[in-house]
């Protein structure tokens, strides 16, 4: 059994960033660990974003994902990787836009039973956040493996700009639209809403 929940309180947001760390330096060598000495997993966007972490049923850390919104620096897809110019003509106001990013989920929990039960509180509190702040889409940079997991569990990424190197992994920059999303999964939002 897994909960999700919105973090507020400053030390439990550094216990996601230890646990970033752990998983993006140590396990998955997605960042250079030596750009970290005091092993935590942070940068200029947290300070504009929602955190929320996914609890097991002992009350550790599963996961975590940070939504970033309205946020001065930008967006980390947008900033970083390359979108082809038609897709940028399409982007709507910053305030309006948002990113999931920092999708980390421990290993022992990557089978795709645990995933989905994940994925799933993922999409209903980042979806709901979304929809109260009135963010139209939100970019993610996503691996193309990742990519077509998400189609599986009904997240709406579309690539908006051709794979690139991010991290130490090839990804391409994408946009999900918050209605789609909700559409998709209109019984989990119907079921938390009624």
């Amino acid at each position: 059994m897994f909960k999700c929940i919105e973090v507020k309180d400053p030390e439990m947001i550094k216990e996601i960033y230890r646990f970033r760390y752990q998983i993006a330096c140590e396990e998955d060598d997605i960042f250079d660990k030596n750009n970290f000495p005091d092993k935590i997993e942070t940068d200029d966007y947290d300070a504009y974003s929602f955190h929320y972490v996914i609890f097991d049923s002992k009350k550790s850390i599963a996961a975590c994902v940070r939504l970033v919104n309205n946020c001065a620096k930008g967006y980390p897809t947008y900033n970083t990787l390359k979108i082809f110019p038609e897709e940028k003509k399409k982007l709507y106001s910053y305030s309006e836009m948002g990113e999931l990013s920092r999708i980390f989920i421990k290993k022992e929990y990557r089978g795709i039973k645990n995933t989905k039960k994940i994925i799933d509180l993922v999409k209903l509190n980042t979806g709901i956040k979304m929809k109260e702040l009135g963010i139209v889409c939100s970019f993610g940079a996503l691996e193309e493996s990742f990519l077509r997991l998400l189609h599986i569990l009904k997240m709406p990424y579309k690539p908006i700009g051709p794979y690139q190197m991010y991290g130490n992994r090839l990804r391409a920059p994408c946009i999900m639209y918050t209605d789609e999303l909700i559409e998709l999964n209109k019984e989990m939002f119907f079921e938390t809403v009624c």
